[in-house]
C-alpha cells in the first residue's frame, strides 16, 4: 500500500505543475502588452486629432516609416540576440545611401547600384563582427568606432552635401507602391519573414541564440562561435543597407547623415519587443509590435506639433523604460531593488 507521505507527494505533483504554469503566465506575454499599449496610444491620438491621425494619408505614411524602422530593428535583433548590439547602423544607412547614389549618378543601373549599397552595409557588419568576435573588441567600442568612421567616409564620398537628381526607378524601393501596398511595407515584410526563417528554422539561427545564451557553453558544445557571431553582425549590416536604400528612395535624395537616430530607435524597438539585452532570447513578432508602437508614438507627437528635441527626449525615456521592463521580465530588477533595500538597512 502506498504510504501517506508518498500519496501526498504524488497528489501534490499536479498541483505543483499547475502552480508552475500559473507562475509562468502570471506576467502577460510581451506581445500582448505592447499590443494593448499601442491600441491605447492610437485611440488617444485619434480622439485628440480625429481629422489628421486616422486618415488614409497618415496611415500610408506610417506604413512607410514603420517599414524602414522594422528592417533596421530586425537587423539590430541579430546583434542583440548574439549577445551584443550595433550602434553603427545609423552611419551604415548614410554610407549606403551615398555609395548607392554615387553609383547611380555614375551611370550604373539602379538594381546593381542597390546591390552595391547593400553589399557595403554587409561589409560594415562584417568588419564589426570580425572585430568583436575574433579580436574581442567590446561591441560598444567597435560599433562606436565604425559609426564615426562610417559617417566620416560617407561625408567624404558625398563631399559633405546632398546628392540630388536620382533616377526615378529608385522610387520603387521606398516611396512607391507594389500592387497598391507601400513598397517599404512589402520589403519590410520580406526581410522579416526571411530573418524569422533564419532564426527559427536554420542551424545558424539556433547557434546565434546559443551564443547569446552563453558564449563559452556554445564553444564547448562545438559551435563555431566566431563564425556565427560574425554572421549575426554581417546580417545586421546588410539589413541596415537595405534600410539605407529604402530611406534614400523615400526622401528622394542621398546624404551621409540620413540614418542619424536609427541606432537608438532600432535598439529601443527591439528591446521593447522583448529581445533581451545580453542575448539569448527574442521574438521578431515582438520587434514588429515594438516598431508599430514607436511609429504610432512619433507620428502622434508630430501631429501634435511637439518639438523634435522633446521627441528625442521621449524616445530616450522610452528606451530606458524598455530596459527596466526587460530587467523586470528576467528578474534582474528585483535583485537590484533587493540590494538597494539591504544597502539602505546597512
Amino acid at each position: 500500500m502506498m504510504s501517506a507521505t508518498r500519496a501526498a507527494a504524488e497528489g501534490s505533483r499536479p498541483a505543483a505543475r499547475v502552480r508552475s504554469s500559473l507562475a509562468r503566465w502570471s506576467f502577460p506575454k510581451t506581445e500582448a502588452q505592447i499590443l494593448v499599449a499601442t491600441v491605447a496610444l492610437g485611440l488617444a491620438f485619434w480622439l485628440a486629432f480625429p481629422d489628421s491621425f486616422a486618415t488614409a494619408g497618415t496611415l500610408l505614411n506610417m506604413a512607410r516609416v514603420a517599414g524602414i524602422l522594422l528592417v533596421v530593428s530586425v537587423g539590430q535583433s541579430f546583434a542583440l540576440i548574439v549577445g551584443g548590439f550595433d550602434i553603427s547602423v545609423g552611419a551604415t544607412i548614410g554610407l549606403v545611401s551615398v555609395v548607392s547614389a554615387k553609383a547611380m549618378m555614375a551611370g550604373i543601373d539602379v538594381p546593381l547600384a542597390v546591390a552595391l549599397g547593400i553589399a557595403t552595409g554587409a561589409l560594415v557588419g562584417l568588419v564589426n563582427g570580425v572585430g568583436i568576435a575574433l579580436f574581442r573588441v567590446t561591441p560598444f567600442v567597435m560599433t562606436l568606432g565604425m559609426l564615426t568612421a562610417g559617417r566620416g567616409l560617407a561625408d567624404y564620398i558625398g563631399n559633405g552635401g546632398t546628392i540630388i537628381g536620382l533616377p526615378r526607378a529608385i522610387a520603387m524601393f521606398g516611396r512607391g507602391s507594389w500592387l497598391g501596398v507601400p513598397s517599404a511595407a512589402c520589403i519590410a515584410t520580406i526581410m522579416m519573414v526571411a530573418s524569422w526563417f533564419v532564426l527559427q528554422r536554420t542551424r545558424a539561427g539556433l547557434y546565434i541564440f546559443a551564443i547569446g545564451g552563453g558564449r563559452e557553453t556554445a564553444r564547448v558544445s562545438g559551435v563555431s562561435v566566431v563564425r556565427y557571431e560574425v554572421l549575426a553582425y554581417t546580417l545586421c549590416g546588410a539589413l541596415a543597407g537595405v534600410a539605407g536604400i529604402m530611406l534614400t528612395s523615400r526622401v528622394g535624395v542621398a546624404q551621409g547623415s540620413l540614418g542619424q537616430g536609427y541606432e537608438l530607435l532600432s535598439v529601443a524597438t527591439a528591446v521593447i519587443g522583448g529581445v533581451a539585452i545580453g542575448g539569448g532570447s527574442g521574438r521578431l513578432t515582438g520587434v514588429f509590435l515594438g516598431v508599430v508602437l514607436i511609429t504610432v508614438l512619433t507620428t502622434g507627437l508630430d501631429i501634435a506639433g511637439v518639438n523634435s528635441f522633446i521627441q528625442q527626449m521621449v524616445t530616450g525615456i522610452v528606451l530606458v523604460l524598455a530596459v527596466l521592463i526587460a530587467n523586470a521580465r528576467s528578474g534582474n530588477l528585483r535583485a537590484v531593488l533587493r540590494s538597494l533595500r539591504l544597502a539602505g538597512r546597512g
